[in-house]
């Protein structure tokens, strides 16, 4: 099967941010059930808004506007992170868990802050 490959798809950012997301719904997976609405959607939708920003911002017409998505990305990412922090807190992350989660976000933060630069060079 052949499809039309996009910008987005491209970008490293991307990719770590995909596996960043697909971890986060493999290990929310095990979050207590009455958590189902409230924690584990709140971290699903706030990893997945990492991806989908980078996405958006892939389709404006400027470097400028692109950049202004990857900080919508960024504070998703701060998001993400402070709610593992409270899922370990509330026991239903492992610490080791946690570190490993940790280890890919700030990578992922480090790249979109070198990647936002990039976009903002005249």
């Amino acid at each position: 099967m052949s499809y039309q490959k996009y910008n987005f798809e491209n970008l490293e950012v991307y990719a770590l941010a995909e596996k960043l997301v697909l971890k986060i719904y493999e290990i929310s997976k095990n979050f207590p059930k009455e958590e189902l609405f409230i924690l584990t959607s709140q971290l699903r939708r706030a990893c997945l808004s990492i991806v989908l920003n980078i996405v958006e911002g892939s389709s404006r017409k400027s470097r400028k506007d692109f950049a202004h998505f990857i900080d919508i990305s960024i504070g998703s990412l701060f998001e993400t992170k402070a709610i593992l922090r409270l899922s370990l807190k509330l026991k239903y992350l492992k610490e080791n868990e946690l570190i490993e989660l940790y280890k890919q976000i700030d990578l992922l933060f480090y790249k979109l802050l070198s990647f936002k630069k990039y976009l903002l060079k005249e």
